[in-house]
């Protein structure tokens, strides 16, 4: 994509400043998420920015009137300008973002609790839970069975899947283990280590923890009921 060439008038056009770059986007959404000001130091741990970086994207912000700067020296504070004509769209924006993961996530979850048998545990993995995704990256989905048969559960989940896909514009990459492929892969496997940490848990237990349980002898029936 070609740097478009000259300037924009930033009166019709305001967002093409203020939202002019990824940092730009994070620093702002930060702050108008926030619930008081903020110093430079939390804002580049939220926004995995420098602070340098930090700096440089406030003070453009500063400049369009979309934040204003608080104290000054070591105790300097940032906040969103509440009565900029932009702050409640640009809310509703960002607002909008987070109920469509939200959105996704409750998809998920009810898919998987309509499968029968129940899985014993499904998470999201890879670049979505790194928070390292693009545009084009799968969600990727690790399900593990309750059984030693996992093409029936993952295709059925598949399925189900479908309208969430369409409507949100993604798309679902799922592997199904078996507890097998779950005992043989943990703790040794170094795609195990890379689908595990970190992961989002949707439903059933956690990946580490179900590990540790079906490394576990069963335990041997007693021989007379009670």
């Amino acid at each position: 994509m070609r740097t478009p060439k000259g300037s924009e008038s930033y009166l019709r056009h305001p967002t093409s400043t203020l939202l002019a770059t990824p940092g730009s986007v994070r620093v702002l959404r930060e702050l108008i998420e926030a619930d008081a000001p903020l110093p430079v130091r939390v804002l580049a741990e939220r926004t995995r920015l420098s602070a340098q970086a930090v700096r440089n994207t406030l003070g453009g912000l500063q400049r369009g009137g979309i934040v204003e700067e608080l104290g000054g020296g070591r105790s300097r504070l940032y906040q969103p300008d509440v009565n900029h004509p932009l702050y409640l769209p640009l809310g509703s924006l960002f607002q909008a973002e987070e109920e469509r993961f939200a959105t996704i996530l409750e998809g998920l979850a009810t898919a998987v609790e309509n499968l029968t048998p129940a899985p014993l545990g499904v998470w999201i993995y890879g670049a979505v839970a790194r928070e390292e995704d693009m545009p084009d990256s799968d969600v990727e989905i690790a399900l593990v069975a309750a059984d030693e048969e996992v093409e029936t559960p993952v295709l059925r989940l598949r399925e189900m899947l479908g309208p969430l896909q369409d409507v949100q514009r993604i798309w679902f990459s799922l592997v199904g283990l078996a507890p097998s492929d779950v005992r043989r892969l943990a703790g040794k496997d170094r795609w195990w280590a890379s689908a595990t940490d970190p992961h989002l848990k949707i439903f059933g237990q956690d990946p580490h923890t179900l590990a540790e349980e079906l490394e576990r002898p069963a335990r041997p029936r007693g021989l007379f009921r009670g």
